[in-house]
């Protein structure tokens, strides 16, 4: 489960990382060009997306893929007919990112009780989850421990210039909540905390009427929208994709964005002369360097060139275009580029193929033919390993091909009466000794179509089979045994031994080539003989 879980983490990291670049790339030339907040905009629509890692085109082939990394896909017959050529579409346009053979290949830990066995992979999956549960602890928990000092220490403000003023900034930007006003002496800059109880706090320093109403107000505007929740959205961001070095320089550069978007917002509509006056109260400010105390508030000190592209953002503001298309644009292309990346394994790997028997370590070859009815390259000629001791209790991975895309099929060993077979875990029904028929919740919905048997032709020669299948109505053609009955079609697999002829009988409706046509062969294919000559 966590394997999955990181590994389409990682998948959506490795597609949007591309989106990143681009952007970074045009970085110098949206900011001259269009206001600060259109590039905000697009990093939260990005951290967004980097949180919810599906397709947008597909959301459950994103399910379905990590399945398949995982080797326990279970075969939806009922689908089977619609499902496989939209998979085929979805998956032509995927970049395969392979994870090497070493990651995937088990990793035996035994104990007195019970055989356990991890990959690699497994190992980084929880490495990751583990530094993804440490980066958020230590934010949350600095942000908790920075409050409550805040909290203890800090003196509320009764000071009428300041709460006046307060009052009417909070009329002019329509804000209803309660704020309490903090002086706290250890505090290196104005700042807001706090989410659902937000408190401004403000250094234990004198300012004059105008320092006071820019530093007020830059402080509303990140409480009206919600910064500090954005604040957390980036840190979320980037303690799941740790891994991605973008993702920290693409967190560092929206919370830049933040602060150009917001001190945009404060000098919206003024002229040169309080744009500069404002700029000059960032600098009084801000001019010793900032501990930062907490990422989870408004607090920033982005340094020198930051401060510079401040001013220069401020100042040349009102000049920018509006950057709407951009936006949209941007959205289209992290949506894109979210289709195009996907994750593979480079080994087929074989579930509870770590097994071992304590006597036995010997092991049985299922050799797989294509016996497809009109595709000759649905099947793939692979050898599947199974321990050869408790038989019945093995479960193995069915490798086949669907138009050119690699699916796994959970198969369950049934030993019959001198034979075993796998069979896929999707609604057989064992209705005699050696045959089943195809059931949704016990019920026969597709009128005894779908089902297959295995008849024995003891003491019986291959040719003198075939005669007898050929009075039957069966045709041979092209390594092909089948006939056709009104709307189905019946074909057998002779499995040609030392004395006797076994011979695996399956029937589907015509029209399910790429179905049923696909399925029944292969688990015809898994047949075996059990009897000893």
């Amino acid at each position: 489960m966590i394997t999955n879980i990181f590994l389409s983490f990682f998948e959506i990291s490795v597609s949007i990382s591309l989106v990143v670049v681009v952007l970074l790339l045009l970085k110098s030339f949206l900011n001259k060009r269009y206001a600060a907040k259109w590039l905000y905009l697009i990093w939260i629509f990005i951290a967004l997306r980097l949180l919810v890692p599906f397709s947008g085109s597909n959301g459950q082939s994103a399910i379905d893929m990590l399945l398949k990394i995982k080797n326990q896909i279970i075969f939806n017959t009922e689908n089977v007919y619609t499902d496989a050529s939209t998979e085929v579409i979805t998956a032509t346009r995927r970049v395969i990112v392979e994870i090497p053979e070493q990651m995937t290949t088990p990793i035996a830990m035994q104990s007195e009780k019970s055989n356990f066995s991890i990959t690699l992979l497994d190992i980084v999956a929880l490495i990751w989850m583990f530094g993804s549960l440490v980066l958020i602890s230590m934010h949350l928990i600095s942000y908790f421990l920075y409050k409550r000092q805040v909290m203890k220490k800090g003196t509320i403000i009764k000071d009428t210039r300041i709460l006046y003023q307060m009052h009417k900034l909070k009329r002019e930007l329509n804000i209803k909540c309660t704020i309490h006003v903090l002086e706290f002496s250890e505090a290196d800059s104005p700042m807001i905390i706090g989410f659902l109880k937000p408190i401004l706090v403000l250094p234990k320093t004198q300012y004059s009427s105008e320092e006071l109403f820019f530093i007020l107000k830059h402080e509303l505007v990140h409480l009206k929208r919600g910064d500090v929740y954005l604040k957390l959205l980036f840190v979320a961001v980037n303690a799941v994709h740790w891994f991605n070095p973008l993702i920290w320089i693409m967190q560092k550069e929206a919370v830049v964005g933040m602060e150009l978007s917001c001190d945009e917002k404060v000098t919206q509509g003024t002229d040169y002369t309080v744009r500069k006056a404002y700029t000059e109260t960032l600098f009084s400010t801000l001019h010793k360097r900032c501990a930062n105390k907490t990422a989870l508030s408004t607090q920033f000190y982005g340094g020198t060139q930051i401060m510079k592209k401040r001013f220069k953002n401020i100042l040349l503001g009102n000049r920018k275009k509006n950057g709407i298309f951009i936006l949209i644009y941007s959205v289209i292309l992290t949506i894109s580029f979210g289709t195009l990346v996907g994750c593979s394994m480079t080994k087929d790997d074989t579930a509870d193929v770590s097994d071992r028997s304590e006597n036995d370590n010997q092991s049985i070859q299922i050799q797989f033919e294509n016996n497809a009815t009109t595709n000759t390259n649905i099947l793939e000629n692979t050898d599947v390993s199974v321990a050869s001791e408790n038989m019945a209790e093995k479960i193995i991975s069915l490798p086949t091909m669907i138009e050119g895309e690699k699916v796994y099929l959970s198969g369950t060993l049934f030993e019959g009466e001198g034979y075993s077979i796998y069979l896929t875990d999707n609604g057989w029904y064992q209705y005699a000794p050696d045959a089943w028929l195809y059931t949704v919740g016990g019920q026969d919905v597709l009128d005894g179509q779908v089902q297959f048997w295995i008849t024995h032709f003891e003491d019986k020669s291959l040719n003198q089979v075939k005669e007898e299948l050929a009075d039957d109505g069966y045709i041979s053609e092209d390594s092909r045994i089948f006939k056709q009955e009104n709307e189905v079609i019946y074909n057998v697999k002779l499995n040609e031994f030392k004395n006797d002829i076994w011979a695996v009988f399956y029937c589907y409706p015509i029209g399910t080539e790429e179905g049923w046509g696909t399925l029944l062969p292969l688990i015809a294919d898994t047949f075996a003989k059990t009897s000893q000559d």
